[in-house]
Protein backbone atom coordinates (compact mmCIF):
# COMPACT_ATOMS: atom_id res chain seq x y z
CA UNK A 1 0.00 0.00 0.00
CA UNK A 2 1.10 3.13 -1.18
CA UNK A 3 1.63 5.58 1.92
CA UNK A 4 -1.33 8.02 0.21
CA UNK A 5 -3.54 4.89 0.31
CA UNK A 6 -3.54 4.77 4.13
CA UNK A 7 -6.45 6.21 5.29
CA UNK A 8 -5.04 5.94 8.70
CA UNK A 9 -2.44 9.10 7.52
CA UNK A 10 -5.48 11.23 6.83
CA UNK A 11 -6.93 10.51 9.83
CA UNK A 12 -4.00 11.71 11.96
CA UNK A 13 -3.08 13.97 10.19
CA UNK A 14 -5.93 15.98 9.22
CA UNK A 15 -5.86 18.54 12.83
CA UNK A 16 -2.49 19.28 11.26
CA UNK A 17 -3.18 19.90 7.42
CA UNK A 18 -6.45 21.03 7.60
CA UNK A 19 -7.17 23.63 10.51
CA UNK A 20 -10.25 25.72 10.87
CA UNK A 21 -8.48 28.88 10.13
CA UNK A 22 -7.12 27.17 6.99
CA UNK A 23 -10.70 26.05 5.83
CA UNK A 24 -11.82 29.30 6.54
CA UNK A 25 -8.85 31.11 4.19
CA UNK A 26 -9.90 29.05 1.32
CA UNK A 27 -12.90 32.19 1.31
CA UNK A 28 -10.71 35.06 0.59
CA UNK A 29 -7.86 32.90 -1.41
CA UNK A 30 -10.91 31.56 -3.58
CA UNK A 31 -11.43 35.68 -4.45
CA UNK A 32 -8.17 35.40 -5.89
CA UNK A 33 -7.58 32.56 -7.86
CA UNK A 34 -11.18 34.00 -9.67
CA UNK A 35 -8.94 37.56 -10.10
CA UNK A 36 -5.66 35.58 -11.33
CA UNK A 37 -7.70 33.35 -13.59
CA UNK A 38 -10.51 35.77 -14.85
CA UNK A 39 -12.62 33.24 -14.71
CA UNK A 40 -16.03 34.28 -13.18
CA UNK A 41 -17.83 31.17 -13.89
CA UNK A 42 -18.08 27.65 -15.50
CA UNK A 43 -17.28 24.44 -14.88
CA UNK A 44 -14.63 24.24 -12.10
CA UNK A 45 -12.22 20.87 -11.44
CA UNK A 46 -10.63 20.91 -8.07
CA UNK A 47 -8.15 17.95 -8.82
CA UNK A 48 -6.72 16.38 -5.26
CA UNK A 49 -9.51 18.06 -3.41
CA UNK A 50 -9.12 16.78 0.11
CA UNK A 51 -11.82 18.19 2.49
CA UNK A 52 -12.75 20.66 0.02
CA UNK A 53 -12.02 23.58 0.90
CA UNK A 54 -11.64 25.09 -2.76
CA UNK A 55 -14.45 23.50 -3.92
CA UNK A 56 -16.91 24.72 -1.35
CA UNK A 57 -15.98 27.64 -2.15
CA UNK A 58 -16.40 27.89 -5.49
CA UNK A 59 -19.38 26.14 -4.91
CA UNK A 60 -20.45 29.12 -3.11
CA UNK A 61 -19.97 31.44 -5.91
CA UNK A 62 -22.11 29.43 -8.40
CA UNK A 63 -19.17 27.52 -10.06
CA UNK A 64 -20.45 23.87 -11.03
CA UNK A 65 -17.89 21.96 -9.22
CA UNK A 66 -16.21 18.63 -9.17
CA UNK A 67 -13.94 17.77 -6.30
CA UNK A 68 -11.59 14.77 -7.17
CA UNK A 69 -9.43 12.92 -4.54
CA UNK A 70 -8.46 9.58 -3.77
CA UNK A 71 -8.92 8.93 -0.26
CA UNK A 72 -12.42 8.43 0.37
CA UNK A 73 -11.69 9.16 4.16
CA UNK A 74 -11.46 13.17 2.88
CA UNK A 75 -14.40 13.38 0.49
CA UNK A 76 -16.34 12.21 3.10
CA UNK A 77 -15.09 15.11 5.06
CA UNK A 78 -16.42 17.17 2.04
CA UNK A 79 -19.30 15.71 1.25
CA UNK A 80 -20.63 16.52 4.96
CA UNK A 81 -19.09 20.25 4.85
CA UNK A 82 -21.18 20.70 1.29
CA UNK A 83 -24.42 18.81 2.68
CA UNK A 84 -24.52 21.18 5.82
CA UNK A 85 -24.66 24.46 3.61
CA UNK A 86 -26.73 22.51 0.85
CA UNK A 87 -24.45 22.85 -1.94
CA UNK A 88 -24.11 21.22 -4.90
CA UNK A 89 -20.91 19.48 -5.36
CA UNK A 90 -19.60 16.11 -7.65
CA UNK A 91 -17.35 14.13 -5.69
CA UNK A 92 -15.12 11.42 -7.57
CA UNK A 93 -13.21 9.13 -5.80
CA UNK A 94 -10.53 8.75 -8.25
CA UNK A 95 -6.56 9.13 -8.79
CA UNK A 96 -5.56 12.47 -10.00
CA UNK A 97 -2.79 9.84 -12.55
CA UNK A 98 -6.15 8.66 -13.72
CA UNK A 99 -9.13 11.16 -13.66
CA UNK A 100 -9.64 12.65 -16.99
CA UNK A 101 -12.72 14.12 -18.55
CA UNK A 102 -11.79 15.73 -22.16
CA UNK A 103 -13.66 18.98 -22.97
CA UNK A 104 -15.16 19.40 -19.81
CA UNK A 105 -13.78 22.23 -17.64
CA UNK A 106 -13.23 26.13 -17.57
CA UNK A 107 -10.22 25.78 -14.40
CA UNK A 108 -8.88 23.74 -12.48
CA UNK A 109 -7.27 23.98 -9.32
CA UNK A 110 -4.13 21.57 -7.69
CA UNK A 111 -3.31 23.33 -4.52
CA UNK A 112 -1.45 22.88 -1.22
CA UNK A 113 1.28 20.56 -3.34
CA UNK A 114 -0.79 17.99 -4.10
CA UNK A 115 1.39 18.13 -7.59
CA UNK A 116 4.79 15.93 -7.79
CA UNK A 117 4.01 12.64 -5.72
CA UNK A 118 4.61 9.69 -8.64
CA UNK A 119 7.81 7.59 -8.50
CA UNK A 120 8.51 9.21 -12.04
CA UNK A 121 8.47 12.34 -13.23
CA UNK A 122 6.72 11.10 -16.71
CA UNK A 123 3.79 9.98 -14.40
CA UNK A 124 3.81 13.49 -12.96
CA UNK A 125 3.72 14.77 -17.01
CA UNK A 126 0.31 12.26 -17.63
CA UNK A 127 -1.16 14.30 -14.71
CA UNK A 128 -0.42 17.68 -16.77
CA UNK A 129 -1.41 16.21 -20.54
CA UNK A 130 -4.68 14.78 -18.45
CA UNK A 131 -5.32 17.93 -17.03
CA UNK A 132 -4.97 19.98 -20.38
CA UNK A 133 -7.18 17.21 -22.05
CA UNK A 134 -9.86 17.82 -19.32
CA UNK A 135 -10.09 21.73 -19.76
CA UNK A 136 -11.50 23.29 -22.91
CA UNK A 137 -9.23 25.47 -24.71
CA UNK A 138 -8.40 28.55 -23.18
CA UNK A 139 -9.00 26.91 -19.83
CA UNK A 140 -7.00 28.20 -17.42
CA UNK A 141 -4.61 25.16 -14.49
CA UNK A 142 -3.99 26.85 -11.61
CA UNK A 143 -1.06 24.91 -9.69
CA UNK A 144 -0.08 25.94 -5.94
CA UNK A 145 2.79 24.26 -4.74
CA UNK A 146 6.05 24.51 -2.97
CA UNK A 147 8.90 25.83 -5.58
CA UNK A 148 12.24 24.46 -5.36
CA UNK A 149 13.88 27.98 -4.97
CA UNK A 150 11.26 29.14 -1.72
CA UNK A 151 12.63 25.85 -0.16
CA UNK A 152 16.01 26.44 -0.78
CA UNK A 153 15.49 29.72 1.61
CA UNK A 154 13.61 28.00 4.47
CA UNK A 155 15.23 24.52 4.50
CA UNK A 156 15.31 22.58 7.50
CA UNK A 157 15.98 19.14 8.51
CA UNK A 158 13.44 18.87 11.21
CA UNK A 159 10.33 20.95 12.20
CA UNK A 160 7.66 20.34 14.87
CA UNK A 161 3.81 21.20 15.42
CA UNK A 162 1.68 20.41 18.38
CA UNK A 163 -2.36 20.44 18.84
CA UNK A 164 -3.67 21.65 21.85
CA UNK A 165 -4.27 18.53 23.44
CA UNK A 166 -0.59 18.04 23.55
CA UNK A 167 -0.27 15.57 20.22
CA UNK A 168 3.22 16.30 18.01
CA UNK A 169 3.96 15.94 14.60
CA UNK A 170 7.80 15.82 13.81
CA UNK A 171 8.53 15.99 10.59
CA UNK A 172 12.39 15.07 8.94
CA UNK A 173 13.64 15.85 5.90
CA UNK A 174 16.48 15.31 3.17
CA UNK A 175 16.72 16.60 -0.04
CA UNK A 176 18.12 13.86 -2.39
CA UNK A 177 19.18 13.38 -5.91
CA UNK A 178 20.70 16.65 -6.20
CA UNK A 179 17.58 18.96 -5.22
CA UNK A 180 15.17 16.89 -7.38
CA UNK A 181 13.47 15.42 -4.65
CA UNK A 182 13.14 15.80 -1.06
CA UNK A 183 12.41 12.42 1.02
CA UNK A 184 9.74 13.30 4.41
CA UNK A 185 9.11 11.24 7.52
CA UNK A 186 6.55 11.85 9.73
CA UNK A 187 6.01 11.20 12.83
CA UNK A 188 2.82 11.52 14.83
CA UNK A 189 3.91 11.21 18.94
CA UNK A 190 1.39 10.79 21.53
CA UNK A 191 1.98 10.36 25.09
CA UNK A 192 5.59 10.52 24.54
CA UNK A 193 5.23 7.53 21.93
CA UNK A 194 5.27 7.30 18.44
CA UNK A 195 1.93 6.26 17.07
CA UNK A 196 2.27 6.15 13.74
CA UNK A 197 5.42 6.89 11.24
CA UNK A 198 5.18 7.40 7.46
CA UNK A 199 7.78 7.88 4.98
CA UNK A 200 7.40 9.32 1.38
CA UNK A 201 9.20 11.39 -1.44
CA UNK A 202 8.18 14.10 -4.15
CA UNK A 203 9.62 15.80 -6.68
CA UNK A 204 11.27 19.78 -6.33
CA UNK A 205 10.49 21.53 -9.61
CA UNK A 206 11.82 25.41 -9.92
CA UNK A 207 9.63 28.03 -12.14
CA UNK A 208 11.88 27.21 -14.77
CA UNK A 209 11.19 23.72 -14.70
CA UNK A 210 7.61 23.99 -14.24
CA UNK A 211 6.92 26.20 -16.68
CA UNK A 212 8.96 23.56 -19.45
CA UNK A 213 6.96 20.83 -18.28
CA UNK A 214 3.16 23.07 -18.86
CA UNK A 215 4.59 24.28 -22.49
CA UNK A 216 5.04 20.37 -23.39
CA UNK A 217 2.07 19.41 -21.93
CA UNK A 218 0.22 22.21 -24.28
CA UNK A 219 -0.39 25.12 -21.69
CA UNK A 220 0.45 28.82 -22.91
CA UNK A 221 0.23 32.18 -21.60
CA UNK A 222 2.68 31.21 -18.74
CA UNK A 223 2.56 33.46 -15.50
CA UNK A 224 4.28 32.90 -12.01
CA UNK A 225 3.39 34.11 -8.78
CA UNK A 226 4.96 33.98 -5.17
CA UNK A 227 1.64 33.51 -3.86
CA UNK A 228 -1.67 33.30 -4.90
CA UNK A 229 -2.81 36.82 -4.43
CA UNK A 230 -0.54 37.31 -7.63
CA UNK A 231 2.15 38.28 -5.34
CA UNK A 232 5.95 38.40 -7.84
CA UNK A 233 7.67 34.83 -7.42
CA UNK A 234 11.05 36.54 -6.24
CA UNK A 235 12.93 36.62 -2.97
CA UNK A 236 9.93 37.32 -0.83
CA UNK A 237 7.86 34.55 -2.26
CA UNK A 238 5.98 32.27 -0.08
CA UNK A 239 4.54 29.63 -2.86
CA UNK A 240 4.98 28.63 -6.64
CA UNK A 241 1.92 29.08 -7.77
CA UNK A 242 1.48 28.88 -11.96
CA UNK A 243 -1.41 30.16 -14.28
CA UNK A 244 -1.74 28.62 -17.45
CA UNK A 245 -3.93 28.22 -20.23
CA UNK A 246 -4.83 25.34 -22.37
CA UNK A 247 -3.97 25.64 -25.81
Amino acid sequence: MEWFEDENFWRDLYPFMFPDSRMEKAEEDSDSLIELTGITDGDVLDLCCGPGRFSIAMARRNFTVTGVDRTEYLLEMARRKAFLEDLSVEWVLEDMHSFIRPDSFDLTLCMFTSFGYFEKHEDNMRVLHNIRDSLRQGGKLVLELMGKEVLASIFSPISTDELENGTLLVQKHRIEDGWRKIHNEWLIIEDDRVKNRWKFSHWLYSAAELEDMLQVAGFSELQIYGNIHGMPYDSDATRLVAVAAAE
